[in-house]
């Protein structure tokens, strides 16, 4: 087991952390601390990252999933929630047309710097491994990712991230794949400590046409010190 270093909990800024318990959280993530980040409904708590691509990328909810699709055509971008978060651990459920490139974003900075989960649903992406837009590619390659996938189902997805330097654990359907302690960088850390959480559409001939990535029963949980 990797051992923590640095910072083990920073400060997080959510109002919705006050928030009634949603029906979009299950019984037992919200006897166990979960908070939903997605209504099931609307995109409130959402938004576009246009900063980082303007208004490209389409997204809304049907059948209660949050919806993503390039727009205009070729073009893609994050949708990201309007609070920051620093330490936590992060559930979503995760349908993938094929092929898709898409992934789950901690720590979001205005110009992407951040973390990433790839959902890289291709014959040569990967599921699972740890990217750093703006950061330093990919920190952490897992191709046999892929094989913990179900096609055209839901899949869960299970992040914990914490510390500083990040350490960042990824489960796929209940299955341990990633273990990951991130170093300084010129002596600084690679990601501030907080940053939003976001979902991409990714752009260019990565994304199949008329394909779309479905996440539903996003949830959070911040990590507390004790």
């Amino acid at each position: 087991m990797i051992q923590k270093t640095g910072i083990l909990c920073l400060a997080i800024v959510c109002s919705a952390m006050c928030a009634a318990p949603d029906p979009a959280v299950s019984g037992q993530e919200a006897d166990s601390g979960f908070v939903a980040l997605f209504d099931g409904e609307t995109l409130s708590g959402w938004r576009k990252l246009t900063e980082y691509s303007g208004e490209a990328g389409k997204w809304g909810v049907v059948d209660g999933a949050i919806v993503g699709d390039q727009f205009p055509e070729g073009q893609g971008g994050l949708l990201v929630t309007e609070a920051v978060y620093g330490d936590y651990e992060l559930l979503a459920e995760v349908r993938a047309d094929y092929p898709i490139d898409s992934g789950l974003f901690l720590r979001v900075q205005p110009d992407v710097l951040s973390y990433q989960v790839t959902i890289d649903y291709r014959p040569d992406g990967e599921v699972g491994a740890i990217y750093c837009p703006g950061g330093g590619g990919f920190l952490v390659h897992k191709p046999e990712g892929k094989d913990l996938w179900k096609p055209d189902e839901f899949n869960t997805v299970r992040v914990r991230i914490e510390g500083q330097p990040a350490h960042i654990q990824v489960w796929i359907n209940v299955t341990a794949l990633v273990d990951f302690l991130d170093e300084l960088r010129d002596g600084q850390p690679r990601v501030p400590e907080t940053g939003h959480v976001g979902i991409q559409v990714h752009p260019g001939a990565s994304w199949g046409e008329g394909n779309k990535v479905y996440f539903r029963r996003l949830a959070i949980k911040p990590i507390v010190s004790q």
